[in-house]
């Protein structure tokens, strides 16, 4: 059996978004983004929340 070491998440050093707004669905004006999170669920029904960091007019890992 593989060590579960060997397949841990690594969220890449590059951006993993652009932009400032969002259009929202129903054809209303854009909305200015607040925050940005990579929510990572687990078999086991627990959620972790890693907030992206705002750099360099993208969305970067922590």
């Amino acid at each position: 059996m593989a060590d579960p070491a060997d397949d841990v998440l690594v969220l890449p050093p590059i951006p993993l978004a652009s932009g400032s707004v969002l259009e929202p669905e129903d054809d209303g004006p854009p909305v200015r983004i607040s925050a940005v999170e990579v929510v990572v669920s687990t078999e086991d029904g627990a959620q972790l929340r890693i907030p992206l960091v705002r750099r360099h007019g993208a969305w970067w890992a922590p």
